[in-house]
């Protein structure tokens, strides 16, 4: 079958994210004896003429869409996706010569809302969670003619209004699975062009997460267990792109790097033996860290941590289900002061219980820690079938599960108007905070700027530099 594979997001901020779920997923295609092209609408004109005028040329036999994101996940300056996406998926159908020819929909924005987005957009089919093993097999039924029952998450139409069928993903109709299946083929998008634009490569080390926060769709979209990569397999895959492709900065987007501890420390254990000469960064939660892992990562070449602190109070960490105590987020900024590694601080305020007492205590206390930098954000990005969708829809925020299409922001009532300046007049002053949503940190231009000039790690390391400070607030 020949296949067109599309890559729709165009999301540059904080910068462009190679699609490394959609290269998984046609690498698996491949594989199974499909031919793939590939377009990435990243860096396509907005409409995109070109691929447009491809599938009127060249029509495929199938074409696939992977959507990462419906909207920017933050309030109150939100953008919503969804109207671009309509607006593609209108414009290949119309290209298409024939109503015959399957758009199938996936990625990890579209496994969020499985069911309204087949019939938003106007799809076929759909593959909700991962796809390396689910795709393949639909499009050898949708050639031979076969069967798509039992297709682990396949989302199909039942007919006219009727809701759509959809079978579980694949993680939990095979929950003893590992993560060792192929690798993406990462020639099928530009990461040349990703990385000269955002500076580093994205990689993986396991899926899932068995954590409890309640806001969080990743036990949605890859599995409430920790589903491990052999260490083996994944450093045979690091040390190729490092030989291969010339990179020697990465970004490990794993839910959370740090837990399975053993886990972490043999993926370290493995660059040290290797002697990779990289730099990386990742995601890490206070929860079971330890002094020494943090030191086994900066030695493997870990050059900062994105740290998920949530918040800094307790009654506002249990209301977004946390995990961890304040005593273990202050010992964790002091090793890694000590370690002289880098922190950056993710906030989420406006959660179930939160008050501006707990707001002002949680800003003081972060502060006292001397962070790089804090990412803090207003209000709580809602999404389906996880616990905040609970709360927010009993508290009468979400009435229909069509709410959805629009995006859901769930702040203690009392705060929406406090919330947003109580932020803003602690942030202003210390050069180092960003309030997406509230204030735009950088222009575009000066993102590119900083990338052209060679600099390859996450853009917070330089918010504590007094040159940026200026710049951080101009926009409100």
């Amino acid at each position: 079958m020949d296949l067109l594979m599309i890559s729709a997001n165009r999301e540059t901020f904080p910068d462009p994210v190679y699609p490394l779920g959609a290269a998984y997923v046609a690498n698996a295609a491949q594989k199974a004896g499909h031919r793939v092209r590939t377009r990435d609408l990243m860096w396509e004109e907005d409409p995109p003429l070109p691929l447009l005028e491809e599938i009127r040329r060249r029509p495929p036999d199938a074409i696939a869409l992977s959507f990462r994101n419906l909207d920017n996940a933050a309030w109150p300056l939100t953008r919503n996706y969804l109207p671009s996406y309509r607006l593609l998926v209108r414009s290949i159908r119309k290209a298409l010569p024939s109503r015959e020819i399957p758009v199938i929909l996936g990625g990890s924005a579209y496994s969020l809302l499985p069911d309204l987005l087949l019939e938003e957009l106007d799809g076929d089919y759909g593959i909700a969670g991962e796809g390396e093993t689910s795709f393949p097999l639909l499009l050898n039924a949708l050639e031979n003619g076969g069967s798509t029952d039992g297709i682990p998450g396949l989302v199909r139409k039942s007919g006219p209004g009727n809701p759509a069928l959809i079978n579980p993903p694949f993680f939990r109709s095979n929950p003893s699975a590992g993560m060792d299946r192929m690798p993406p083929d990462r020639s099928l998008f530009d990461l040349s062009r990703y990385t000269r634009s955002g500076g580093m490569a994205n990689i993986q080390t396991k899926r899932g997460c068995p954590f409890k926060c309640k806001y969080c769709t990743y036990p949605l979209l890859e599995g409430s267990t920790f589903r491990l990569r052999d260490v083996r397999e994944f450093l045979d895959e690091l040390e190729e792109v490092v030989r291969k492709d010339k990179i020697r900065s990465f970004f490990i987007v794993d839910s959370i790097f740090n837990a399975p501890p053993d886990h972490a420390h043999q993926i370290c254990e493995g660059i040290l033996r290797r002697k990779l000469k990289i730099r990386w960064s990742c995601y890490v939660t206070p929860a079971g860290l330890t002094r020494d892992l943090l030191e086994v990562m900066k030695r493997a070449g870990c050059d900062g941590i994105e740290l998920g602190t949530d918040s800094a109070e307790q009654g506002a960490m249990a209301g977004l289900g946390k995990s961890f105590s304040v005593s273990h987020l202050t010992d964790t900024a002091r090793w890694c002061h000590s370690l002289s590694l880098p922190v950056c601080h993710t906030l989420i305020f406006g959660g179930p219980g939160e008050t501006i007492r707990s707001v002002r205590e949680t800003l003081d206390t972060v502060d006292a820690t001397h962070p790089t930098a804090v990412v803090a954000m207003a209000g709580i990005r809602v999404y389906p079938d996880t616990p905040m969708a609970e709360i927010a829809e009993s508290r009468g925020l979400v009435k229909k599960r069509s709410d959805y299409l629009e995006p859901v922001f769930y702040i203690e009532p009392g705060l929406e108007e406090e919330l947003p300046e109580t932020l803003l007049s602690f942030a202003r002053p210390k050069g180092n905070w960003i309030l997406p949503g509230i204030s735009i940190p950088y222009k575009p231009m000066t993102q590119k700027l900083i990338r052209r000039a060679g600099y390859k790690k996450p853009l917070w390391h330089l918010l504590s530099l007094a040159p940026f400070k200026d710049r951080i607030y101009r926009d409100r």
